[in-house]
């Protein structure tokens, strides 16, 4: 008797979205936790790692906008986001080679322009699916909190024995599992009269531009915390195992908070959720800006990741909720390009030149006051109802 061949099942678009950020940022956790402590310890002064620091904000800010309507246009956003990971893995792989500060330079501009298009593009093509299919899109990006946060712990130890040159070897082979689940998204549908319209047209959502602006702030203040995080925790005695734990447990922390962020929109709607993430963004920024040892450090790193998960899933879902029919990637790139684009090209040297002069306290005590700024802000954009939603109208021509 011949055996019947059980049919397979389709994997559903929840395991796909949530093993691609499985996948994505345990890559990432190898060695962008370690990057700048790897600079450190090779003679980069503060303003050197900072300059460093803002070659990728500025692709983000110029590369990636440009090519968001494209992708939406043309629905080649899957075929951009494999193009990126691939090209990142070959940067990763000639890093150990390089020594100089000119060297690493032009290698970040290369690593910053193969980058650059990945993060807006997952995000947006899966909360999409989210929505598509009807589900919680923070059950799905946790699992790349969870996985950074493991990886990043696990990586601390082993730097830690073997040495920083061997972290971007791995790194570079852990992007072929999230190449493989890139393949798998759904690449949604194409704009509706994007290439009749400038970006600029979504500047009609008042909303919006808060948000924007928001995100310019947010993006000042934790990628201080991202840059010269590790380098502090040296600073103040802390090892490799120290630097693994604070970025391991605060993106641990984001886990819990994206598991009942469905919850807790429904609650408190979107921007009162956003409120409330930000005052645990300030709260864990007040740490980092008092924190005297390793443990205050990791601690403050902790309520920092509650606060970023929380705040991370509610821009996402808001924006998902807003858009224009097929300008979700779109506004994901503009999103990002104002928080990992402009915020940090703008400040990224000069915080590095802050920490060099007066110290990381001073720094960490500025980006809990533009926090603070962030607050006022969306506290009067909810007092004049500016997050009511817009009723998007497109004209034929």
């Amino acid at each position: 008797m011949i055996a019947k061949r059980r049919a397979r099942r389709p994997i559903g678009p929840a395991t796909i979205g949530g093993a691609y950020y499985g996948f994505f940022w345990p890559m990432v956790a190898m060695y962008a936790p370690y990057f700048n402590v790897y600079l450190l310890e090779l003679g980069f002064s503060g303003t050197q790692i900072g300059v460093l620091a803002a070659v990728f904000p500025l692709f983000a800010l110029v590369v990636a906008p440009a090519l968001s309507a494209l992708a939406d246009r043309r629905g080649w956003r899957l075929w951009l986001l494999q193009i990126s990971l691939v090209g990142w893995a070959a940067v990763l792989l000639v890093y150990p080679f390089a020594t100089a500060f000119a060297t690493f330079l032009l290698l970040v501009i290369v690593e910053s322009a193969m980058r650059s298009p990945s993060l807006p593009i997952a995000d947006g093509v899966i909360a999409r699916m989210a929505a598509r299919h009807r589900l919680n899109y923070g059950d799905m990006r946790l699992w790349g909190s969870f996985g950074f946060a493991a990886v990043s712990i696990l990586s601390g130890m082993a730097w830690q024995q073997v040495g920083y040159r061997t972290m971007f070897l791995a790194a570079a082979l852990a992007v072929l599992p999230a190449l493989f689940v890139a393949r798998k998204l759904e690449e949604g549908e194409l704009a509706v009269t994007n290439g009749r319209r400038s970006i600029l047209f979504l500047a009609q959502d008042k909303g919006l531009v808060i948000l924007y602006v928001s995100a310019f702030l947010l993006g000042m203040a934790l990628f201080s915390t991202f840059i010269f995080g590790g380098v502090f925790i040296s600073q103040l005695g802390g090892s490799e195992t120290d630097i693994g734990l604070l970025f391991g447990l605060s993106a641990l922390a984001e886990v819990p908070i994206m598991r009942r962020s469905g919850a807790i929109i429904r609650r408190l709607q979107g921007p009162q959720a956003l409120l409330l993430a930000m005052f645990f963004l300030a709260i864990g920024l007040l740490g980092f800006a008092l924190a005297w040892s390793p443990i205050v450090l990791i601690i403050a790193g902790a309520v920092k990741g509650v606060g970023y998960g929380l705040w991370f899933v509610v821009m996402v879902q808001l924006l998902n909720e807003s858009a224009p029919e097929g300008w979700n990637s779109t506004e994901q790139y503009v999103i990002q390009a104002a928080f990992l684009g402009l915020a940090p090209l703008l400040t990224s040297a000069l915080s590095g030149y802050i920490y060099d002069v007066w110290g990381a306290n001073l720094l960490f005590g500025l980006m809990t006051a533009v926090i603070g700024l962030s607050i006022i802000l969306l506290l009067f954009a909810l007092r004049q109802n500016w997050f009511i939603p817009h009723d998007w109208k497109f004209e034929e021509s």
